[in-house]
């Protein structure tokens, strides 16, 4: 069976002042994902500006230049392959050239890709074209409308990942210490400014009071011990820092939009339609006598 993509190489480099590529084009495929500083690209004749976390696709045949850099480093994974499958030719195709992904998963694949061409060692070349075929998909994905039904922490946690200077202290604060009393003056003194300039900046760069943000990180944790554990409802609001059920549950809902009982049994009803499903093969098991 031909394989659907062809790594033909994959670089990790280091662009310095002075250093860029030349104008030029190629037949196969190309992926830069900048990891640190920025890079300025002539493509098809339009300039475009690479940041760190931006992803350009550059298509056969497509005319492009990397404009010598002026300041700083650029730092990039280079990826050149081929595509063999139609519909994936199409589809990233389809994608706009250039894409922000945050997702720290596909940064991973893209180095231990780069990691594992670099090694030598046995199937390293599989392995790599394995890992780069993965952060393929999840490039196409990050740009597909795959789903209308979002996880509730989806947007939130996105919008905070891009949080930074006095913003980015207090989420880090209050994700370290959410389970514990935290006040507004325990705060203003922690981080050395007034409660109201911290209230006033938190809320303009997510939405969210400093006081929401913590009940949802507390209704993020608790999600995962309604789905994934078989604990009392009561006691994971006490482990989560509600002192009420009633409480507990009326925060849940507003975040998730359902009651943390739903949201159990409607996991548990999927799980039993796996395990119903997967009684199909039954044959293939030792079943215990009944």
């Amino acid at each position: 069976m031909n394989a659907n993509i062809q790594l033909v190489w994959t670089f990790m480099l280091d662009y310095t002042r002075g250093w860029g590529v030349r104008r030029h084009d190629h037949d196969y495929f190309q992926m830069y994902f900048c990891l640190a500083g920025e890079g300025s690209f002539f493509l098809d004749g339009k300039n475009i500006l690479l940041r760190k976390e931006d992803c350009l696709i550059i298509r056969p045949n497509q005319v492009h230049e990397l404009y010598p850099i002026t300041t700083g480093q650029f730092r990039i994974i280079d990826t050149k392959f081929f595509i063999h499958d139609d519909a994936l030719y199409q589809s990233i195709l389809d994608m706009p050239s250039v894409m922000k992904i945050t997702d720290s998963t596909f940064r991973e694949l893209q180095q231990n890709m780069r990691g594992e061409w670099a090694s030598g060692a046995p199937y390293s070349r599989a392995m790599a074209t394995l890992l780069f075929e993965q952060s393929l998909y999840l490039y196409l994905r990050h740009g597909t409308a795959i789903s209308t039904n979002t996880p509730f922490y989806h947007t939130l946690e996105q919008r905070v990942s891009q949080l930074t200077g006095l913003e980015r202290k207090i989420a880090d604060y209050l994700s370290e210490h959410y389970c514990e009393e935290i006040t507004l003056d325990l705060l203003a003194d922690q981080l050395r400014y007034s409660k109201n300039y911290l209230c006033k900046v938190f809320k303009s760069s997510t939405g969210f009071t400093i006081s929401e943000y913590i009940n949802f990180l507390k209704i993020r944790k608790a999600y995962d011990l309604v789905c994934c554990t078989d604990q009392k409802l009561s006691e994971i609001a006490q482990s989560c820092g509600f002192t009420s059920i009633h409480y507990f549950s009326r925060v849940f809902h507003k975040f998730v939009g359902s009651a943390p009982s739903h949201v159990r049994d409607r996991d548990r009803n999927s799980l039993d339609t796996d395990i119903r499903l997967h009684g199909t093969f039954q044959y293939r098991y030792y079943t215990p006598d009944v």
